[in-house]
């Protein structure tokens, strides 16, 4: 079986999980090594479908190991149910970029994917690497004159095992209305992005010429590359209209969206002052049903929150406020919400 363990040792499984992963396959190769009796057809058909689905379900495990780095405080059962595989891919210079899996609900897509060089040898042998970064420039197939927002953080950056991984959080907008479009079975194209890592620049001066950072590019292409959004939605939306009052700015909540990925809000900022000087930003919390309070300033997922910008005086703006959780929070487990301070009960209305 070490065979078996070696290969699951390059997934990065947890012990136990191995264990596990590892006692099933000894069992199954036990199993096809002692003689077999003649079964009645009906027995056998069944006992190949249960087989069937435990290579699957094992399969499955094993292509989503990117569950524990994205969500690791959060049972993998809970989040499976919720990924599509997609598996589109683009070949250039050596190198694969894979698009594997998405989720979301009625605003939010989360994409999971991956940069590997074909022959397996390391992405780079730099060690002094401070960060690496995905940019990407996509819009939506049936929604052209939409603006498509969002940003790639690193899952796995060890480049040294010949393979990156990376996670975005993406969303859509009408460009005039600024309203936020729902993207659940529309269709994401990717138009180019770039992968690349940063060091530290031995001629940086503070107030300098120099920047910061050096730059090095491993991947970029502009090959269109199209992600069908297909998912399922377990948005639900609840009743709203309450009215918060903080610092000379009133908040009308008109819509409430909540799904077991994030929460977003449909405000109408009115601004009462003409004394703000600085930009106007919320605190924003969940309830739990258990006492617990999930805070959305330190809690967010990497590059999961929108926020409306600079505060511009004596106008009323409407907005979407957007949360996107960094574990997976069942809707039903959620008591309230508490937006600035001020808790608002959840009633359901669709």
């Amino acid at each position: 079986m070490r065979q078996y363990n070696d290969a699951l040792d390059a997934l990065r499984f947890s012990e136990e999980e191995q264990a596990m992963l590892t006692k099933k396959l000894e069992r199954a190769a036990q199993a096809a090594q002692r003689p077999r009796k003649r079964r009645h057809p009906r027995r056998v058909m069944c006992i190949a479908a249960a087989v069937a689905i435990l290579c699957s379900t094992t399969a499955f495990a094993l292509k989503n190991n990117w569950i524990h780095l994205l969500y690791p405080s959060t049972d993998p059962t809970l989040v499976e149910p919720m990924v599509q595989p997609v598996e589109n891919s683009i070949h250039k210079d050596g190198m694969t970029f894979t698009v594997e899996a998405v989720m979301g609900d009625r605003y939010n897509v989360l994409l999971v994917y991956t940069l590997s060089r074909d022959d397996g040898q390391p992405l780079t042998t730099d060690t002094n690497i401070v960060d690496w970064l995905c940019y990407d420039n996509y819009s939506i197939k049936e929604a052209p004159d939409a603006f498509a927002v969002g940003s790639g953080f690193p899952l796995d950056d060890d480049p040294t095992d010949g393979t990156l991984q990376f996670a975005s959080v993406s969303y859509a907008y009408d460009y005039d209305t600024r309203q936020r479009i729902p993207v659940k079975d529309l269709t994401l194209v990717y138009q180019s992005f770039d992968v690349f890592y940063e060091t530290p620049n031995p001629d940086f001066v503070l107030y300098g010429d120099e920047a910061k950072y050096n730059t090095t590019y491993v991947f970029s292409s502009e090959t269109d590359l199209e992600i069908p959004l297909i998912y399922e939605d377990t948005t639900v939306q609840y009743a709203a209209g309450q009215v918060v009052e903080r610092n000379g700015i009133r908040t009308e909540i008109n819509d409430i969206y909540l799904s077991p990925l994030g929460c977003m809000l449909d405000v109408v900022w009115s601004f009462q002052t003409d004394e703000l000087t600085e930009p106007y930003s919320t605190n924003f919390q969940l309830k739990l049903k258990d006492g617990t309070i999930w805070d959305g300033a330190e809690n967010r997922l990497a590059n999961g929150y929108i926020d409306a910008g600079p505060v511009m005086k004596t106008q009323t703006i409407t907005t979407q406020k957007n949360w996107v959780f960094d574990r997976i929070i069942p809707t039903e487990d959620v008591q309230s919400i508490i937006y600035d301070g001020v808790e608002i009960s959840l009633e359901r209305i669709s």
